[in-house]
């Protein structure tokens, strides 16, 4: 009886941290990607006259960088 009841210890313990840590990924991925919205929000507001706008983002956690044509 120990070893099942160990047994079912260890998987809701496993459980809890695999669902804890996809949240807190979840939550990195909405916050970036709202980081990143501002900053291409802004790049369009500052560089509208002109004649383009190059976004650029070199890696997932990257924030996006914004240039002048």
């Amino acid at each position: 009886m120990n070893k099942n009841k160990r047994n079912k210890m260890i998987l809701i313990i496993g459980s809890a941290i695999l669902i804890i840590t996809f949240i807190l990924l979840f939550l990195l991925i909405g916050r970036n990607h709202q980081e990143n919205m501002q900053i291409i929000e802004g790049c369009f507001d500052n560089f509208d006259q002109s004649d383009g706008v190059v976004l650029e983002k070199t890696s997932f956690w990257s924030p996006v960088t914004c240039e002048k044509k």
